[in-house]
């Protein structure tokens, strides 16, 4: 599941008397970060806009390139805006709230063009407008940490920045109103329980259906604790879970139905607590409504869905007519996928197959019309030629990292296919998550 930040294993901050460069920014990467070519090696600087000039503390030493952090603004950019969240300095949350959403968005359109010409030879791009929502209030689904180690100070909150340090937080602006809502009381309640040594995280939901809490504990909680986190889930009308080990779940409190979204409006589909779900609604709607437009899908095509989760992309599909298969390489979420299918009226042909796997990858249907992937972050390099061989009419690529996305595309281009467009998705505001979709037919 993605959540708002994870420290990178073994990466530690950077001690207090780190060394300090004054530096010049001259560009921003596709993440948001600043970039100083005039250092070399080259500088990426967490916090820095084009054209200012800072002064910058030296976080990481690679033999290829530095990486740092604006401690000072000496020259700002015209740019450069007040972060709405009191939590931002601390919070690796959201990295770039000190650039507005559609002046970030212009820059990291213009880092991934850059990127994707280097590394493909293409001369232009078709882009189209990017689809955005909302750049507070947006997210449905996060996962709250939690340090009990000092019981006198118990910390919720969210990770710090290159760390696994708690930050405590009492508001988060990116949540939908039901959670933030809810989030004051939550903190509360979790401070006041026995049992806080007890609890690893905790997963918060806004549903179409319901508001869901799921706990996930290392031991049994004390029974006071239970009636405390029972009667605050029937106060606040949520549906209170326990995950006791991985993947098995203890009701406490609320509705036994699955929490449910709708990529369409005249779809519904259930999600598990641990299930993959694109956590900004209003965007993965227009998402799923700008594949369907770009793929043109007509009556009976066979359409072949990859990295299909419990069907995001598969069902839209299968609504417009096509006759899918959806492949994925998670059993539980095909089987979700399928029942998903038939509780909405629809065929599919799902299958569970390991993406990254050569051999599997022989088991894939020889007779498509078009394909739609959404690999993870590793991308799909192992599909490409496979891909190539199938020959279909179209390829709709969505990807959350434009580094194996440009990796992947290099393939196909070299293989005689074109980017007919391609658009930034706003998936994640204020951060440096930067998600896109392409289009690709032959040459």
């Amino acid at each position: 599941m993605v959540q708002i930040y994870k420290a990178p294993k073994g990466k530690k901050p950077s001690p207090i008397g780190a060394p300090k460069l004054t530096l010049s920014i001259d560009d921003l990467e596709h993440g948001g970060l600043g970039v100083c070519r005039s250092h070399q090696p080259v500088v990426f600087v967490e916090g820095g806009l084009p054209g200012e000039q800072l002064e910058v503390r030296i976080t990481d030493k690679k033999p290829r390139y530095w990486q740092g952090l604006a401690v000072k603004v000496l020259s700002p950019s015209a740019e450069r805006i007040e972060p709405f969240c009191p939590h931002s300095r601390e919070c690796g949350g959201c990295q770039n709230q000190h650039i507005g959403q559609t002046e970030l968005l212009v820059h990291k359109q213009q880092a991934v063009d850059q990127l994707l010409k280097r590394q493909t030879g293409i001369k232009t791009l078709n882009w189209q407008a990017p689809l955005l929502g909302p750049a507070q209030g947006y997210r449905r689904k996060a996962r709250l940490a939690i340090d009990a180690q000092n019981k006198a100070e118990v910390k919720v909150g969210f990770r710090a920045k290159g760390s696994d340090q708690v930050v405590s937080i009492k508001q988060c602006a990116i949540l939908s109103e039901p959670l933030q809502a809810i989030l004051p009381p939550l903190l509360s309640l979790i401070k006041q329980l026995k049992g806080t040594k007890q609890l690893g995280h905790i997963s918060v939901l806004d549903a179409d259906d319901q508001v869901q809490l799921c706990l996930r504990v290392t031991r049994a909680l004390p029974g006071e604790d239970l009636a405390r986190l029972r009667q605050f889930a029937e106060d606040n009308s949520l549906r209170l879970m326990l995950e006791t080990a991985p993947n098995r779940f203890e009701l406490v409190s609320g509705t036994s139905q699955d929490a449910h979204y709708s990529p369409i409006a005249e779809l519904s589909l259930a999600i598990g607590p641990n299930d993959f779900i694109q956590v900004n609604n209003l965007v993965n709607q227009a998402m799923v409504s700008q594949a369907l437009t770009w793929l043109q899908v007509t009556p009976g095509e066979q359409v072949l869905d990859l990295f299909c989760g419990v069907g995001n992309f598969s069902l839209p599909l299968a609504h417009a007519g096509a006759q899918v298969t959806g492949v994925e390489g998670i059993e539980a979420m095909v089987k979700r996928a399928a029942k998903n299918a038939s509780e909405n009226g629809l065929q599919v042909d799902f299958q569970c197959l390991d993406l990254s796997d050569t051999a599997a990858l022989a088991k894939l249907p020889s007779q498509i019309d078009k394909v739609l992937l959404d690999p993870a972050r590793a991308g799909a390099q192992a599909l490409m030629s496979v891909l190539h061989k199938l020959n279909p009419k179209g390829i709709l690529y969505v990807s959350c990292n434009p580094a194996t996305f440009a990796r992947d595309a290099a393939v196909l281009i070299d293989k005689g296919w074109q980017v007919d467009k391609i658009g930034l998705m706003d998936m994640f505001p204020n951060t440096a998550h930067t998600e896109l979709m392409a289009h690709f037919s032959k040459a």
